[in-house]
């Protein structure tokens, strides 16, 4: 399908004014086709002008617009064209149209634990036209009235409440009209789901699964709907608008593309999201964030929408940002901000130094699929980051004060950034452009560096120096010495260099930590005195956010080529065993063992490195009375870093085990794949482990287990599963693409490196974009840290690409090279 331009998206919305949708599907046609029938009531502002709608069928049976017959030679490239609109007009469009397995259109996946069959909308922003004909822009709104054929026993899920007094009259389901929606909202789920209710505040709430995972959604429904209670409860009291969408149904789909989505009403997840074994409390904490987060956007996103895709950005970074806040006020979660400056953060701080990073907002979207490009890194934590500047810098009640104003004047229509600023400076009465210039538009992190000496203390604010920018700093300072806060102080950095006030030290802190509290977004540079003192204090240091902003400054000093990766192993060595906050614990883990092995350590040092991770990770595994989520985290770092086999094959058959992990599939999935990687477990046992656990999770693991195997042979299989394989899921695509180069099987990978470049664009025919342009992240050859790896990559960019897999590509070359030039200069 064309995406469709911005221009064009101004040209149609002068032109056209949308009523309402009448959607038919019939869901009973088969395992490849269904049925689309839809007829789309608009007012023309031209009478005689032309325009088109999205639409791309397998078949066209009938269209027929104002009574007239449209010959079907006027669809074509994804369009179909319109002649000689009248002021008030009726466009009926009978279709059918195909199922996708890529997740953008209408998704048809199938468990293969039973065998049963499941369907959901996934529009995103330039795929509904695979669904219905339709006018597909964000500020074209209209209401849904939905009717759907579906087998009996299926449950049939969509934005609007089930019409009890139409229910299943000739097998259709009729929905009750929707408030206006964008297009990208729309969805329908269907199949044999299996279902929780409850009620809120008036609110009916609805969760839905797979019905192999029936049991484990019973177990966690309670928890979930908890989180669901206090969410509402929050916003209710933050946006000062009653939920407007009716009902609230969160539908947990298989094979989803996205952490989630926010269709008003029909909230769809990744089912993963539904815990099959034993999971630490940091996913039960981002899950939590995650319902926190859509649930924003029935606000923030849905009653008011974006005018067009370029402030798309506005909608997820205010969505992440009170899911934050909102999880770590109304939930058990408190510490929801500490992960984010652990995960999150650290994500988007390589974003914002990557070629392709971008300002926040002001980045021009010039089609549809462009959107999908800026969702990054940038557009959530950085974002979000900065509306947390806003809040601090403009006082958190004339914030929302200013967030309740903007909601009001544009509820259930569009609005831009200048809408949100001007709410902004109205409320509060000041002029912010100039905050918004630093902080909106120009891209680039500040690096923040204390200098202490006799005379006091000062923070040294620098921009990047192709980003020259000027952003003030609502933040602090605090100074420890063997873990005691000596002193600390709130200030605000509006000069390059700002001395400090307020410490009032008596004694000589080892270390002086700017941004303690990670109230704003910048990356904190420590001397190489305080580095070195680091293995001693960080495990005296008591504040767990002011840990993590110690953390991140290691993980991005390392990229940044500033930090000697042995020094963070010796930290992680000293600190790690005693943090006892969990999100963090396993955030760390994740990070050093993501980051160092094969990439920013030499293949040389990696075997050392990983023994060093693995008895860490052992240390606080065997530790005495330590909560199981915390020895969950420590056991899954040595599964995925120890090479003793004989451990590893205990832990296989639940020997050495506590109770809760013995029978744990999920975790002896990541034990197989490690026994993989070394050698130790061919395909023919990874398929005896796949036998004993049919599940979605079992299938796509025993791929991953697979492709970690260090052979030839493994290889080939492989390869050819991702390349050449008609009807995998982007699921089973990602499972083989993100672990095929690993850290330490260069040997038998190296060959591959060209074909990869070669190759991947090759698969634009079969896959959407998203998919696309994941896997040329998740299966960049980043352990093949040579120059040979970015010669090739370089001779790739000069060929004609998609959009995203250059963007992916350009990207990871130039972690590549950071790579390499750690390893040149701490190698040794």
């Amino acid at each position: 399908m064309s995406s469709l331009l911005r221009t064009e998206a101004e040209e149609r919305a002068s032109l056209v004014d949308v009523d309402s949708y009448a959607l038919s599907l019939d869901f009973t046609r088969g395992d490849e086709l269904f049925g689309s029938r839809v007829t789309v009531r608009f007012r023309c502002t031209t009478p005689g002008a032309s325009t088109f709608v999205e639409f791309d069928p397998r078949e066209i049976h009938s269209i027929t617009l104002n009574g007239n017959r449209i010959d079907d030679s006027h669809a074509k490239d994804g369009r179909l064209w319109l002649d000689r609109l009248e002021p008030d007009n009726e466009l009926v469009v009978d279709a059918t149209m195909g199922y996708v397995r890529d997740g953008e259109g209408m998704h048809r996946a199938i468990d293969p634990q039973d065998g049963q069959v499941y369907l959901y909308g996934s529009p995103a922003s330039s795929t509904a036209g695979k669904i219905y004909a339709c006018f597909e822009q964000p500020d074209l709104k209209a209401p849904y009235d939905v009717q759907v054929k579906a087998p009996a026993e299926w449950s049939v899920i969509s934005n609007g409440a089930a019409d009890a007094a139409h229910d299943a009259v000739d097998g259709w389901r009729s929905f009750e009209t929707t408030r206006p929606i964008a297009t990208y909202f729309f969805t329908v789920c269907a199949g044999p789901f299996a279902r929780q209710t409850s009620e809120h505040d008036g609110i009916p709430l609805g969760l839905y699964v797979r019905a192999t995972l029936a049991e484990e959604l019973r177990d966690q429904a309670e928890e979930i709907f908890t989180v669901t209670r206090q969410g509402f409860d929050y916003y209710h009291r933050v946006y000062g608008i009653r939920y407007p969408w009716g009902k609230y149904d969160q539908v947990f789909v298989p094979e989803f593309n996205m952490g989630a989505m926010e269709n008003p009403g029909c909230v769809t997840l990744r089912d993963e999201f539904v815990f099959q074994g034993h999971a630490s409390r940091a996913e039960h904490l981002l899950r939590a964030v995650v319902v926190i987060h859509e649930m924003a956007h029935m606000w923030f996103g849905d009653l008011v929408t974006m005018q067009w895709w370029d402030d798309l950005w506005l909608n997820e970074s205010f969505a992440e940002f009170l899911a934050q806040q909102g999880t770590a006020e109304a939930t058990e979660f408190t510490e929801a901000w500490v992960d984010f400056s652990a995960t999150r953060k650290n994500w988007g701080y390589a974003a914002d130094r990557a070629p392709s990073t971008h300002p926040i907002a002001g980045t021009p979207a010039p089609d549809a699929n462009a959107a999908l490009e800026n969702l990054d890194g940038i557009t959530y934590p950085k974002g979000a980051s900065a509306l947390r500047q806003l809040a601090a810098y403009l006082g958190e009640e004339t914030f929302l004060s200013g967030v309740r104003r903007y909601l009001r004047a544009h509820e259930f229509g569009n609005a831009s950034l200048q809408d949100f600023l001007r709410a902004m400076s109205e409320e509060s009465g000041e002029d912010i452009v100039a905050w918004a210039r630093g902080w909106l538009l120009t891209p680039g992190t500040d690096v923040l560096a204390v200098s202490a000496d006799a005379d006091g203390v000062s923070i040294a604010r620098s921009a990047p120096q192709h980003y020259p920018a000027s952003r003030p700093h609502v933040t602090d300072v605090a100074a420890y010495r063997d873990g005691v806060l000596l002193g600390a102080t709130d200030l605000r950095l509006d000069a390059d260099v700002t001395a400090v006030d307020g410490l009032d030290l008596v004694e000589r802190p080892k270390l002086v930590l700017p941004n303690a509290t990670d109230r704003t977004w910048a990356i904190v540079a420590l001397d190489q005195d305080t580095l070195a003192a680091l293995p001693a204090e960080l495990p005296q240091l008591a504040d767990a956010t002011a840990r993590g902003v110690v953390w991140s400054s290691l993980f991005n000093g390392v990229a940044l080529g500033t930090v000697d990766p042995a020094l963070v192993l010796d930290v992680f060595e000293a600190g790690w065993p005693s943090e006892d906050v969990d999100p963090l614990l396993e955030a760390v883990a994740n990070l050093i063992s993501g980051m160092l092995p094969g990439r920013f350590l030499t293949l040389d040092r990696t075997p050392a490195a990983l023994d060093r991770l693995a008895g860490t990770g052992m240390q606080v595994f065997q530790a005495a009375g330590i909560p199981d989520s915390r020895r969950l985290t420590a056991a899954r770092l040595v599964a995925a870093t120890s090479a003793d086999t004989d451990l590893l094959r205990g832990w296989l058959d639940g020997r050495g085990l506590p109770d809760f992990l013995a029978g744990d599939d999920q975790f002896r999935w990541s034990v197989i794949g490690r026994l993989a990687s070394l050698g130790a477990m061919e395909s023919a046992e990874i398929g005896h482990w796949r036998e004993k656990d049919p599940s979605v999770s079992g299938v796509l693991r025993s791929l991953s287990a697979r492709t970690r195997i260090p052979t030839a042979e493994a290889k080939a299989c492989a390869w050819s599963h991702l390349f050449d394989s008609d009807n995998a899921s982007s699921h089973e695509l990602s499972a083989v693409a993100s672990v095929f180069f690993g850290p330490t099987d260069q040997m038998v990978t190296r060959p591959y490196v060209e074909r990869f470049f070669v190759e991947l664009p090759q698969l634009a025919g079969k896959l959407g974009d998203m998919v696309l342009h994941l896997l040329a992240a998740d299966g960049f050859p980043s352990t093949v840290v040579e120059p040979a790896t970015v010669e090739v990559a370089e001779r790739a960019l000069e060929r004609q690409l998609p959009a995203g897999v250059r963007r992916s590509w350009v990207d990871g070359t130039s972690r590549l090279r950071e790579q390499l030039r750690s390893q040149e200069e701490f190698g040794a």
